[in-house]
């Protein structure tokens, strides 16, 4: 039987050459290949900084930490859509906030702006940033989420972890707000196994990331602190005689670096980023123009004006009238062969870890509704032509049953 699976990791000869590169220098913590990494994402964005960490988690956590500082108390907060991934609230946690949920346009599946605003407008003392997500590959729509955090004197910090490449009238995600996140896990548009980075224009963050990464040292360069070449370092006795940066500590911080091994396999992809967007592409606008005529059971997750999306997965959520459950499509995707998953849920709502909030089934709507009805598949690079033929093929049997 045929196997489709919700995300790939194809690992290309180029990435290959680069591991064992790797291995045979006999350097596998951070060194050059995460500096070369770096550069190239950085570059592929278009922006000054990008600092690579340990994972997309990491990421969030460490760009919250970054721009919103340390908070005395547990009580400043970060507003975030109920419907993500829970790796999102829980970095807010990590980071010393409180998350403060707010629902999602049930359309775009992306935090909704007037939810933002009312959220604020009753009570704003407490909110220091937003973190919008773009979820599944989908720009959040950031120019009102900008307007609002002017207004509010917030921070933003993207979580573009499922979005690489994707744009927002002309700007790539992670350049919008104060900071951008990503994720490179094994499922992900660009894949290191494990992974992330922060990208930002702040050379003043870039710096603070850099430390926190390294468990809060003082020196921040940026080859000190890949281990790279410390003897060229000038700021290496800057605090005094004996006293060596490497081991001077000016802030809590994480253990969160990328290696050597991540970091050739991140070279790898990035250096053929646009041609995988752009198969992920063809895939999700070839599923939708085949399905469309199904548009009266499924929500599809199609491109809207202004937008470029770089799909993660191929969403879709089940439509209330249609005569069959989510559980229905899913179990019969399944014994076909076709890998699913949930769209999540809604984190303070129908995630038990996040009861302790204090929210009530209800109180997020659309997430809940998508959190119940919503599902996706994979549109990844590795599909081929017989593979979305039999895609089409296991749902055209699936209708004709019900």
């Amino acid at each position: 039987m045929r196997k489709i699976t919700v995300g790939s990791a194809i690992i290309s000869d180029r990435a290959k050459a680069l591991v064992n590169q790797a291995l045979d220098s006999n350097r596998i913590s951070s060194g050059k290949f995460v500096s070369e990494f770096e550069k190239l994402f950085a570059k592929y964005h278009g922006v000054r900084n990008a600092i690579s960490v340990s994972t997309g988690s990491d990421a969030d956590t460490l760009a919250l930490v970054a721009c919103g500082g340390y908070p005395t108390k547990r009580e400043s907060e970060i507003i975030i859509p109920a419907l993500t991934f829970v790796s999102c609230a829980n970095s807010v946690l990590h980071a010393g906030f409180l998350p403060r949920f707010v629902d999602i346009d049930p359309i775009t599946y992306q935090i909704d702006p007037s939810e933002i605003e009312k959220a604020l407008s009753s009570d704003s003392s407490k909110v220091k940033g937003i973190m919008p997500v773009h979820l599944f590959g989908r720009p959040a729509n950031m120019d009102p989420i900008k307007e609002i955090a002017k207004k509010y004197n917030l921070f933003i910090v993207e979580d573009a972890a499922e979005a690489h490449g994707a744009e927002y009238k002309g700007a790539k995600v992670g350049t919008i707000g104060d900071a951008g996140a990503f994720s490179f896990y094994v499922a992900h548009i660009i894949t290191t196994g494990e992974g992330g980075a922060v990208i930002t224009n702040n050379n003043e963050y870039a710096g603070i990331l850099r430390s926190l990464r390294a468990h809060g040292r003082a020196c921040k360069c940026e080859k000190c602190v890949l281990n790279i070449d410390s003897s060229y370092c000038p700021l290496r006795f800057e605090y005094g005689e004996g006293i060596d940066t490497r081991f001077f500590f000016e802030r809590i911080g994480y253990s969160s670096k990328m290696n050597e091994l991540e970091a050739a396999l991140g070279i790898a992809d990035i250096e053929k980023l646009d041609e995988i967007i752009n198969k992920r592409r063809n895939n999700l606008f070839y599923l939708n123009k085949e399905l469309s005529k199904y548009k009266n059971l499924f929500q599809f997750f199609e491109e809207m004006p202004n937008e470029r999306i770089s799909p993660l997965v191929y969403p879709l959520v089940i439509r209330p009238e249609a005569p069959f459950s989510r559980k229905d499509i899913t179990d019969f995707l399944e014994k076909k062969g076709i890998e699913t998953r949930p769209m999540f849920g809604s984190i303070p709502t129908q995630q038990p870890a996040y009861k302790f909030i204090g929210h009530r089934e209800g109180d997020f709507k659309n997430s809940e509704f998508i959190g119940k009805n919503g599902f996706y598949i994979g549109t990844h690079q590795g599909l081929n032509q017989e593979d979305l033929d039999y895609i089409l093929t296991v749902f055209e049997d699936f209708i004709k049953k019900h």
